[in-house]
């Protein structure tokens, strides 16, 4: 098969696909995967994108998560993860209530944290 007919083959196929409703999507850190479009997916796709950030979600994250801030070990971590159980934390102050966690300590994670809350809390 000569290189024109190839390329006319591959721009069909792909033609046909795109159709069909069949989408590229970005998943996964660069990753490109061929499925059927699906609005309802896409959109909960991109809802999850948009609420995570390269922050540490102290809501969410785990204990060795949370031992990756500066000042935080496992006994922090353990007591964090205990704090969010009764009332998850909304803004920075909210690490306060934590024992052990003061002004100064907070001041070294404010940049490093971010809040989201997941659904049903």
């Amino acid at each position: 098969m000569q290189p024109k007919q190839r390329l006319l083959v591959v721009a069909l196929v792909l033609f046909a696909l795109l159709g069909q409703g069949v989408r590229w999507l970005a998943v996964r850190s660069g990753e490109l995967a061929l499925r059927p479009f699906d609005s309802a997916v896409l959109a909960q796709e991109l809802d999850v994108q948009n609420r995570h950030c390269d922050l540490v979600h102290v809501n969410t994250a785990g204990i060795a998560e949370l031992q990756t801030l500066p000042g935080i070990g496992p006994v922090y971590a353990e007591r964090i993860t205990i704090a969010r159980r009764d009332q998850p934390f909304t803004k920075p102050e909210d690490l306060l209530r934590v024992p052990g966690i003061g002004p100064k300590r907070l001041d070294a994670l404010v940049d490093l944290i971010c809040f989201y809350v997941p659904d049903g809390e």
